[in-house]
């Protein structure tokens, strides 16, 4: 699949970047082109509004010495007679013919004699005479080989250029598709493992649930309260299953960005103190010391109701993961525009290795953090996506078998656009 995709996308950006070379390449033309001819243009219309202006004495004389390339200029008189001629002879009289057919043009032209490119400019005049014969026509003919030559050079270079410019383009191409393809492969691979992970999650209570469905028609004489710990089993799994779900589509809803934040000023501290109080008869069940220590009047403007979910993700962990006797402390206290929280407890801890997987989906480093203890591997996953939709950072410190501690950083003045 990927095969193709690099394909198809390393012919578009090779299309695309010859493409661009190209139109620059003929932009580049087209500018000294017209650069060129605009300036020689403009050299012979001056030259010739200066004849014009002063009734021909602006005409040169044969001795007059110029050093840069002279402009030849044609004095036709009736019945197209040539006058004179400026240098004298200088060009034969078959070629006259073609450069008098361009007097009717209003544009300066370019003709061709014996090999040679000149720009033409054709002036009517009425008022300005040759020996005593009126003028009817003035041509100004300009040598422009030296600009057609260099025309001609630049053209071919671009050509060899946009060659060149072809292969670059594929190697290019070739190298942006394969970066391109980098992120996309990773998010195929994990999407292929997410689900291979939700399916394996799926499987283990299904099959639970099924063994246990089974287990009771082989008995359908058994009153319900003899089979009541089968059912209890299965009503179990089917509870997991469904937590489950809710947990992926959570996960799911974030990563297509339609889970929506609803945010509203709720006092963190009472928020804090009330989860503690829930959380207290199961800490008191498993003779943990549940403490809490936040500031009061902590307002803050975010979803209250994805913000109990984080805590209790992480209070549950930290509950699940610590022994009898130990200590699960909560704190809560601002910093600057920060809420800073921290949730501390003095359980199993993390393994160093593990810990910059924890918030992977479905990670389990611990063999201690096992199903048996009732996790699917997704809280922490959800954990981290409430804190990051509130614009604010997550991190862990732990030794293992030392306790670990989870450290929240909120902004206080976050907009949610």
């Amino acid at each position: 699949m990927f095969r193709k995709t690099k394909l198809k996308l390393v012919s578009l950006y090779t299309i695309v970047f010859f493409f661009i070379l190209c139109i620059f390449g003929l932009s580049l033309y087209v500018y000294m082109y017209r650069s060129t001819y605009i300036s020689i243009d403009e050299k012979l219309n001056e030259k010739a509004v200066a004849i014009t202006a002063h009734s021909g004495k602006e005409i040169p004389e044969e001795n007059e010495h110029e050093t840069e390339r002279r402009i030849a200029y044609l004095f036709w008189g009736q019945n197209r007679t040539l006058l004179r001629s400026y240098p004298n002879n200088v060009f034969l009289q078959k070629n006259l013919s073609k450069i008098y057919t361009r007097e009717h043009d209003k544009k300066p032209q370019t003709v061709t004699i014996k090999g040679q490119y000149y720009r033409i400019v054709s002036i009517q005049t009425h008022d300005l005479k040759v020996n005593k014969k009126p003028i009817k026509l003035i041509q100004l003919l300009y040598n422009i080989d030296p600009e057609v030559n260099l025309l001609k050079t630049m053209l071919i270079l671009i050509g060899f250029g946009c060659a060149a410019g072809l292969i670059l383009s594929c190697l290019a191409g070739l190298f942006l598709a394969n970066k391109a393809l980098v992120p996309i492969q990773r998010s195929w691979e994990k999407q292929s493992r997410f689900v291979a992970d939700a399916s394996h999650e799926l499987r283990t209570p299904l099959a639970v649930i099924q063994t246990h469905l089974e287990l009771l028609f082989r008995h359908p004489s058994k009153t319900v309260e003899e089979e009541s710990e089968t059912i209890f089993k299965s009503l179990s799994e089917v509870k997991r299953i469904n937590k489950l779900v809710e947990e992926l589509l959570t996960l799911a809803r974030s990563d297509s960005n339609e889970q929506q934040i609803n945010p509203n000023y709720f006092m963190m501290n009472e928020l804090i103190q009330l989860i503690v109080e829930q959380f207290k008869p199961i800490a008191s069940m498993k003779k943990i010391h549940l403490k809490e220590a936040t500031e009061k009047n902590l307002n803050y403007y975010g979803d209250k109701e994805r913000i109990h979910q984080l805590f209790v993700i992480l209070l549950d962990n930290a509950l699940k993961f610590t022994a009898p006797e130990g200590v699960v402390s909560i704190s809560c206290k601002k910093e600057g525009n920060l809420l800073k929280i921290i949730m501390k407890d003095t359980g199993v801890g993390i393994p160093t290795k593990d810990l910059p997987y924890i918030f992977d989906r479905f990670y389990r480093g611990d063999k201690s953090r096992t199903r048996s203890e009732g996790g699917t591997g997704l809280g922490l996953s959800i954990a981290k996506w409430i804190v990051e939709a509130h614009h604010g950072q997550i991190s862990v410190e732990s030794q293992h078998r030392e306790g670990t501690a989870f450290i929240i950083k909120l902004p206080m003045n976050k907009s949610f656009n």
